[in-house]
């Protein structure tokens, strides 16, 4: 008579399939983290990008129009606005003039290298109807990057990197 054999089969994980489990998840954590990182450095060149083509549409604008208009930041709430010299009539529905926030992600640093005298608002950038604007430097940080936007030597605006190299 034949006897059966048993066929005892152990259930569960080798050790070596638990560290590969362990590694793929560092890998996907570390890939995670690193997104992260470069999304609040991707919205700070964003943000940068944004605000140079902003001023350059209110620059034409004041051309066009020949009005003179005020770039107004609050680096405290992050956010710039605009607004005419002569009547704030003439610009209030415009969706070109309202308030904007570069966000949580980003930080907004501010300075002016011509302060007007202007009542309450202590830094102001003056974009006259000749295309003229006001010396400043605005700088959008994120977590690892920065990125500066100046009005050049020509009056022309240019973003530069934190080495101070145009992009």
């Amino acid at each position: 008579m034949l006897t059966p054999t048993l066929n005892h089969r152990q259930s569960g994980f080798t050790l070596i399939e638990i560290m590969v489990v362990v590694i793929i998840i560092g890998i996907m954590s570390v890939a995670v983290v690193s997104s992260l990182t470069g999304n609040n450095d991707r919205e700070a060149r964003l943000q940068a990008s944004r605000f140079m083509a902003v001023v350059n549409e209110v620059r034409d604008e004041a051309i066009i129009v020949g009005d003179n208009f005020r770039l107004i930041v609050d680096d405290n709430a992050g956010s710039y606005r605009f607004e005419s010299v002569r009547s704030q009539a003439s610009s209030a529905g415009d969706a070109l003039f309202k308030n904007r926030f570069v966000g949580e992600k980003v930080e907004l640093d501010w300075q002016v290298f011509e302060v007007l005298d202007d009542g309450d608002i202590e830094q102001n950038v003056l974009i006259s109807s000749l295309g003229e604007i006001t010396p400043f430097e605005a700088r959008f940080e994120g977590t690892e990057l920065s990125y500066v936007v100046v009005v050049n030597e020509e009056g022309q605006l240019e973003r530069l990197d934190k080495k101070g190299v145009s992009i």
